[in-house]
Parts: structure tokens; C-alpha cells; sequence
């Protein structure tokens, strides 16, 4: 049997647990081109933090990549998957079939040795506002979920509607906001507009600027008097997934529900995982048991448009926060991007796994070799150009062993929603090939 290659282990782990506690995420390619082939299987390290990237142009198959972690932490033994919580943010609605076996690809499969299935472990958490938007799919959704206005500040409200707290509208929102949190816990949009409208202080115009955004966020269907809690959404050994896909994108790149809401949970993950650590610790050193939030990876699409090279949104605080110190208390970010170069600085070289499927942009391929340079035998361009042309194929960049890979990643076992449309119905696509139509509107048994 091929010796296995493990990625984001350091030598003590290495020698103290083996390959316990790793993902089967691939299998080595020797060769270039249309001469190579698989050779030795790729294990990567899951059970400390890291911070991982995952890249490639559009249809090169990194969401797909993103996938395949969560469904390797729902195959780890039951005494180490209870310490391991996920959360995907699903910018665009394709990780909802994970609780479905991948039947269509059950021959390629077959020949990795492994069997369709889908993910019982699997939360779908929707926006409570477009939950009968899945449910008229037949899509079966396990938990609406909602923000609770009063988790919100000020700032909050101010960097998504694209103001600055120091201009008018921005001073308009933190008085009001600030007003009514002294006075109650719990309270609603309807609350906020009420007091500006109330604000004698404020001038006309920016009133009703302020309510006009105010009725537009009430419009996004995910604010609520009582918000799910965090705790919800990191259940040990369970994938939940958050459909943040019907939130459209608008002309502001600061104006973004979706950023809001991203900056709102990885501030409150990093807070109750310092307050679990020091539990974790406290247990160590009495011997006393305490239950705590489980570690947690958070994965989220499209990460360049919430820490941007240029620029900030909402999120981009918070995210940087895990970034940079989340190692300490237990949180791994999976970051997935087609534009790499548009990703923060920070999050490039703090990253110390990343999996780069192909890319083609000049910008992007020079953004990833400002952070490999130090240990390439080779360029990066030539990495790229050596992978064999198929859909997973990827090089893998681990920063603990400072190796370069080639690799394939192997095929899901749960169903992957994502990918192009196609006119031609998959039925027709099944028992292989194309079938050559005889005229228009009639297909014969002839294969193409």
C-alpha cells in the first residue's frame, strides 16, 4: 500500500497520532499532463486549527473541495467528531444536497473505494423569510433562522447601509440605537424607525434616508426580536449550513445583509470559544468535566467580497480577528475564492493550507506566488501547468511541512448541487454518452 502523505500535522502530532484525526481529501499526482497518474493518498490534519484557502477559476471544482472537508469531518470516529462543530456560510445555495448520496457518480466512485452517501449529520439553516421559497422546491429545510435586532450595534447598522458613523445618518443611527439599548433588551426594526422618526435632533432628509434603509432591511427576512442563538448552529458533529443566497448584491459593496450577518456570528464564535478554551483548560488542570462549544470550522464562499484586498465591509473585522488569533481558541477558517488576489493580504499569509485548483489570471497566479515563494522548486505557473486537465485537480501548498503538491481530490460521496446547467436532461446523459438525435425532437440508441 502507498504510503500516505499527511498535510497540516507538525512532527510532535506526527509521532504522537499518526493519521488519527485526518481527512482523505485527495491522492498524489506523478507525471505531467496526459502521463500522469494517481499514486499515494493525501491526508490532511483536522484536528488543530488552521487556516485554510481554497482557490480555482470559475467550474475548476473548489466548492466542490469545500465539500469534501466537511463530509471527511462527519467521517471521523464518533469520539472526535463530538469535538468538531461546522458552519458553512452558502453564498450560493448549492450545499442544501449534502444530505444526499451522489448516485449519478457511483462508478468513479466505486473505483476510489468509496460508497454514495449523503450526510445525516446535516443542518439547513434558511433565512426565515425565504424558508417557502425551499419548501416549494421540495427542498426540506431543518431550522428557519433569524438575527435578533438588539444583537445588532450601531456600527452595524452604519458600515451596511454604507454610511460612516461620523456623518450624519451614521451619528442619527448610533443616538438612536444606543437610546433604546439602555432602556430594553429586547426590540424590533419597527422600535428603531420609530425613534428617528422621533429624533428632533435630525434634520428631514436624513431621517428619512435612515428609515428608508431601516424598511429595506425589514424586506431581508432574517431580523427578529429573538435572534437563533450561536449555540444552534454549532452542534458537536453536525454540518450546518446557512443559505445566505437570497440576499441580492447591491451597487454599495458595503451595503450587504450578508456581511453583517457573517461579521455577527464570527464575532460571537470567537467570543463563547475564548470562554470555552478557558473551560478546556480549567478541566485539564482539575480533572473536572464542563461541557463547552465544541471547535469550529467556518467556511465561507465568495471570502474575497467579505475581506477584501481594498476596502472593508461589515465582516471584515471580525473575519480578520479569527484570522489572526483564532488559532488559540480552537476556530479553523476555510476560505473559498475564484480571485485570490482580491482577498486581503492578511488572510494570504496567514493561510497555511491552500488548495489552488487551476487559475488562468495573471493578478490571481502572482497572488498566490507572493506567498509561495520562499520554498518553490518551481514556479507556480509550472505547478499549474502540469496538472492533468480534470475537474479536482489541484495543488496543495502545506506551510507546516513547506511541500508543494500535485493532486487529485476525490469524488464526493454526498450529492454536489453546484456546477453549470445544461440544455440536454442528465437522464439522458446516464448509461454513457450522448444519445445523436435521428431528427428534431427524436433520439435514437446511437451512442456519439
Amino acid at each position: 500500500m502507498a504510503e500516505k502523505i499527511i498535510i497540516g500535522k507538525d512532527w510532535k502530532d506526527l509521532k504522537k497520532f499518526g493519521e488519527i484525526g485526518t481527512a482523505f481529501i485527495g491522492k498524489h499526482v506523478v507525471g505531467k499532463g496526459e502521463d500522469s497518474h494517481l499514486t499515494n493518498p493525501i491526508l490532511m490534519d483536522l484536528t488543530r486549527p488552521h487556516i485554510l484557502l481554497v482557490c480555482g477559476k470559475r467550474g475548476s471544482g473548489k466548492s466542490y473541495s469545500a465539500g469534501l472537508v466537511s463530509e471527511e469531518i462527519y467521517n471521523l470516529p464518533d469520539e472526535i467528531r463530538k469535538n468538531i462543530s461546522v458552519l458553512m456560510i452558502d453564498t450560493m445555495g448549492i450545499y442544501w444536497s449534502m444530505k444526499l448520496p451522489n448516485e449519478k457518480d457511483a462508478e468513479i466512485l466505486k473505483k476510489w473505494g468509496i460508497k454514495p452517501q449523503g450526510l445525516p449529520n446535516a443542518k439547513i439553516f434558511i433565512p426565515e423569510g425565504h424558508v417557502a421559497d425551499y419548501t416549494k422546491s421540495g427542498i426540506k429545510v431543518d431550522n428557519p433562522f433569524t438575527l435578533a435586532v438588539s444583537e445588532l450595534t450601531a456600527e452595524d447598522w452604519a458600515v451596511t447601509f454604507g454610511f460612516s458613523m461620523i456623518d450624519d445618518h451614521g451619528i442619527v443611527i448610533e443616538r438612536v440605537v444606543d437610546a433604546i439599548r439602555e432602556s430594553r433588551t429586547e426590540y424590533s426594526i419597527d422600535d428603531i424607525i420609530t425613534a428617528v422618526q422621533n429624533d428632533k435632533d435630525a434634520e428631514k432628509r436624513v431621517k428619512l434616508a435612515v428609515i428608508n434603509r431601516m424598511q429595506a432591511a425589514k424586506g431581508w427576512g432574517v431580523f427578529a426580536q429573538k435572534g437563533t442563538k450561536v449555540e444552534e448552529l454549532l452542534q458537536p458533529g453536525v454540518v450546518s449550513i446557512l443559505d445566505v443566497s437570497h440576499f441580492m448584491r447591491v451597487s454599495s459593496g458595503s451595503w450587504s445583509v450578508r456581511a453583517m450577518l457573517v461579521a455577527l456570528l464570527a464575532r460571537k464564535i470567537f467570543d463563547q470559544r475564548l470562554k470555552a478554551r478557558k473551560a478546556e483548560e480549567y478541566s485539564q488542570v482539575t480533572g473536572q468535566t464542563a461541557k463547552t462549544m465544541p471547535m469550529v470550522w467556518l467556511m465561507i464562499d465568495e471570502a474575497h467580497q467579505f475581506v477584501p484586498s481594498e476596502g472593508s465591509t461589515a465582516a471584515t473585522g471580525p473575519l480578520l480577528t479569527l484570522i489572526k488569533e483564532g488559532r488559540e481558541p480552537g476556530i479553523s477558517l476555510l476560505m473559498i475564492t475564484q480571485r485570490p488576489n482580491k482577498l486581503h493580504a492578511d488572510a494570504l499569509s496567514q493561510s497555511d493550507m491552500i488548495i489552488s485548483h487551476r487559475l488562468t489570471s495573471k493578478s490571481d497566479i502572482d497572488a498566490l506566488r507572493s506567498i509561495m515563494q520562499t520554498y518553490m522548486l518551481e514556479d507556480i505557473q509550472d505547478y499549474l501547468n502540469d496538472l492533468p486537465r480534470t475537474k479536482g485537480a489541484a495543488i496543495i501548498l502545506d506551510d507546516n511541512s513547506e511541500r508543494i503538491y500535485q493532486a487529485q481530490m476525490r469524488p464526493r460521496f454526498s450529492w454536489h448541487a453546484g456546477g453549470s446547467p445544461i440544455i440536454i436532461k442528465e437522464k439522458s446523459l446516464i448509461g454513457g454518452g450522448y444519445e445523436k438525435p435521428k431528427k428534431p425532437g427524436e433520439l435514437t440508441k446511437e451512442k456519439l
